[in-house]
């Protein structure tokens, strides 16, 4: 099979042909009133935009959870708003748009759209599908209106067209370079039928295109009333404006942070159906004066089906920028990509070479990206001087997209396709100053809802039997990771056969500075179940422990499973990651957490070395000697024979301290303990981890939501705890391979 090397980051400008005009003629001097009213304006017709969609669209993904996004792109290809929805799938769009220019960039006219799902011009996986409207102004192209819509079944091997099967592309959904589908307002239906043509479920696909192509016309038209109210000189040079201010205000921030490198590394699992490897993915942002660049130095070679397309790599970072740091840019994110650069490497799993298999990312890989851009910018943030960019870091959201997708004939004897997508219920992080949530929705899907149950239960051939909090799944932590959820369902009046499903046993959720990881996620498949005859004489499980039945394995990534009308389904969505040392928390909000069911005794004794009853009532005095216990045993499980030190260090005025845990003595050149003063690495040429004691032991001692990865993968994996040789605080925590040396994850500048 041929390869071809994938179309990286875009250029600072377009290579237009002569034939295509741009429109850049914009007014410089522009009163603050009318500025700000044009910019609100923009800003409320991408989001109309992206209301129509939702509006108009069949698919619950649309329609419901919002698993899509809208965008304004300069003329030049220059991002200049995100929508508040699916927040990557803004983050590429401007690929799109200098692709088209420069490569048709005579055959743009006015009234066309273009459809794209190439992963290597610009798009996650082939499923998102991009439509691009050209916006014209006195036959010069003044700007692009565009959407990104997660389509139900696009092709493919496996209904929903995650295709976790598939050995190369040539098993994906169809790559579809640009073509206009809309031409002079109509839609090509030569095009069109050959689009429909791939899908399992081609009529909502084409309601769906409708639904983008109205949310277009709409956004454009509200562009052309600025113009025709304002003028087009004016509505450019607010759109200039925009972009200058999003620049400036990132420049700011960044000025407030050490020049240095922040890094993640976490292991995929199982490359595709029938695998059992593990794969190492890792990020680096690397900062220097005014500017970042990211890149993925140290990933795995390309394989299997798990690859990440580099347009979703760069969507992810840029939506992390996005929503982490410029939140009060209202999506402006353009200019401060001026000062984004990518190194990525061709032919790894995070920028692979054309030929490989893609679809799944928008499950596992892209989510994952997304992560890991969340833990290397938070702890970026957590180095700053600025206290309000401190509160900026967030604790990682789950690393996976937790999902049952299932097909089969519905209840009314037509062929369906149903992505599972109760996920989008969400958990948030922890910050530095407070826990993370159940159901609060998703960071980076800010217009993401929740499905209804109802609705579900309506279109497909199922009945839940629960729904809820999952119990102890959050990352523990100083601050806790929100808990995701778990729920169950049985088949009713149909057939089901689930194709997509979640098992994990790599946890890939990262805690921050000696945060617990945020949960896996997991699959409980019941055989010859008694729920039925339960359900009849009125009784309805809580948990798939009350169930009888034969409990059958499932395999990450494995074949279809046929669900018979005695079988049930239980499946979670993961917690998010904890932030600090659990031993650090409070004990009374131990006790509430206990009080409210969100984590269990055992964990509190367990985990956080706090002594509660079932009703939160903490025992102050058994506590403070299960803590002294459990630093001890720290030690002593890290070959340390030393008393573990009190954390009782006044740290000197103005000191630099990195989130709440490692000062920067600069005074020894070190790497210190905030809480007690001991050294724990060299300040020229070290790092934070290097002199601290490790603890390597087994995934599933983390906690209750642990499992053994040997389940799924052959490869030895451990989880690693780095303690402080003089209080055992819990400094840092990784996921390794037994023979991996302990992780770089911060160096700052000397």
């Amino acid at each position: 099979m041929g390869r071809r090397q994938p179309r990286l980051h875009p250029r600072a400008g377009a290579a237009r042909p002569p034939g295509l005009k741009l429109y850049d003629d914009a007014e410089e001097d522009i009163d603050p009133i009318t500025f700000e009213v044009i910019r609100h304006s923009l800003w409320n017709a991408n989001e109309e935009h992206g209301s129509i969609i939702a509006n108009l669209s069949v698919s619950p993904i649309s329609l419901e959870t919002r698993d899509f996004q809208t965008a304004i792109i300069s003329a030049e290809g220059e991002i200049l708003f995100f929508g508040p929805y699916l927040q990557y799938l803004a983050g590429f769009m401007d690929m799109v748009a200098k692709f088209i220019i420069e490569r048709r960039g005579e055959d743009i006219r006015p009234g066309d759209m273009w459809l794209v799902n190439d992963p290597w011009i610009g798009t996650a996986h082939q499923p998102d599908v991009n439509l691009m409207c050209p916006v014209f102004q006195d036959g010069e192209l003044f700007c692009w209106v565009a959407n990104n819509v997660h389509q139900n079944d696009i092709g493919g091997t496996v209904p929903g067209s995650f295709c976790t099967n598939a050995q190369d592309i040539y098993y994906d959904p169809v790559v579809i370079p640009p073509v206009r589908i809309v031409k002079n307002d109509e839609i090509d239906v030569d095009i069109e039928s050959f689009y429909r043509r791939q899908s399992r479920t081609p009529i909502n696909l084409a309601l769906d295109l409708r639904a983008c192509i109205a949310g277009n016309h709409a956004a454009r038209q509200r562009i052309y009333t600025l113009i025709e109210r304002y003028g087009a000189r004016t509505v450019k040079g607010v759109m200039n404006g925009i972009l200058d201010a999003s620049e400036s205000a990132f420049t700011a921030l960044l000025d407030t942070i050490p020049d240095g490198e922040w890094s993640e590394r976490c292991y995929h699992e199982v490359a595709v159906t029938g695998d059992r490897g593990t794969y190492r993915i890792e990020l680096h942002l690397k900062k220097q004066g005014r500017s970042i660049t990211f890149t993925n130095e140290g990933t795995d070679p390309e394989v299997g089906a798990i690859n990440l397309p580099f347009a979703a790599l760069r969507g992810t970072t840029l939506a992390a920028i996005n929503v982490l740091m410029l939140a009060e840019q209202m999506g402006v994110i353009g200019g401060a990509a001026r000062q984004v650069s990518y190194e990525p490497v061709p032919g790894t799993l995070t920028c692979p070479n054309y030929g490989v298999a893609v679809s799944p990312a928008g499950i596992y890989s892209t989510e994952l990206s997304m992560a890991m851009s969340n833990a290397v910018l938070s702890k970026m943030l957590l180095c700053s001087s600025d206290e309000a960019v401190r509160d900026k870091a967030l604790s990682t959201t789950p690393a996976q997209w937790h999902i049952h997708i299932h097909a089969g004939v519905n209840q009314r004897g037509a062929y369906y396709v149903g992505p599972m997508l109760d996920a989008i219920i969400g958990t948030t992080g922890a910050t530095r100053s407070a826990d993370g949530t159940f159901a609060n929705g998703v960071w980076w899907i800010p217009e993401g809802r929740g499905p209804n149950v109802e609705t579900y239960e309506r279109d497909w051939p199922i009945l839940y039997l629960y729904r809820g909090e999952d119990q102890d799944s959050g990352g523990a932590g100083r601050f806790r990771g929100g808990n995701g959820g778990r729920l169950a369902y049985i088949p009713y009046k149909g057939e089901v056969a689930v194709g997509v499903y979640s098992a994990e046993g790599v946890p890939k959720t990262a805690g921050l500075f000696g945060g617990n990881p945020g949960s896996v996620g997991a699959t409980t498949l019941l055989r010859g179940s008694d729920v039925v005859a339960r359900l009849a004489a009125g009784e309805l499980p809580g948990s798939a422990a009350e169930i009888e039945g034969t409990v059958e394995p499932v395999q990450n990534k494995g074949v279809a499973l046929p669900v018979d009308h005695d079988a049930v389904l239980e499946w979670n969505w993961g917690g998010s990651a904890g932030y600090g040392d659990p031993l650090t928390r409070d004990p009374a909000r131990v006790g509430a957490d206990v009080a409210a069911g969100s984590v269990g005794v055992a964990s509190a004794s367990d985990t956080y070395g706090v002594i509660a009853s079932e009703a939160g009532e903490v025992d102050a005095a058994a506590t403070e000697a299960r803590r002294a216990e459990l630093r001890t045993a720290r030690l002593r499980a890290a070959g340390s024979g030393d008393e573990a030190g009190p954390l009782d260090l006044e740290l000197p005025a103005g000191a630099v301290v990195i989130g709440e845990d490692i000062w920067v003595n600069a005074d020894d050149d070190a790497y210190c303990c905030a809480h007690c003063g001991r050294r724990t690495g060299a300040l020229s040429g070290g790092h934070p981890k290097e002199e601290l004691l490790v603890h390597q032991h087994a995934m599933e001692e983390i906690g209750p939501r642990f499992v053994d990865p040997a389940a799924f993968v052959d490869d030895p994996m451990v989880w690693r705890e780095y303690f402080c040789p003089g209080c055992a605080t819990r400094l840092a925590t990784e996921v390794a391979r037994p023979d991996d040396p302990p992780f770089v994850e911060i160096r700052l500048d000397r």
